[in-house]
């Protein structure tokens, strides 16, 4: 699991090398009130990219493969910052 702190509001570029088996599973919020997958696309090398958008405070996950056995796991926690 990777583990990153953003504000809200911001875009996160999640780049995933090729698989050797097959090609990567397509992402998954698990609240896409707080965090919304925005797009995601495999290029003809097998890269997988993706962009997540961070909606509003909160900690969410967004997940690669099954629930109980993620390829990959990205834990954003959406802080909130004062309006000056």
């Amino acid at each position: 699991m990777h583990d990153l702190c953003v504000r809200s509001g911001t875009t996160v570029n999640v780049v995933l090398e090729p698989r050797v088996k097959s090609p990567w599973p397509q992402p998954r919020s698990s609240n896409p009130m707080l965090a919304l997958v925005t797009s995601s696309a495999t290029d003809s090398r097998g890269v997988t990219r993706v962009t997540v958008r961070a909606a509003r405070t909160g900690t969410v996950t967004v997940t690669w493969g099954s629930q109980s056995a993620p390829l990959f796991t990205l834990r954003l926690s959406v802080a909130a910052y004062p309006v000056q």
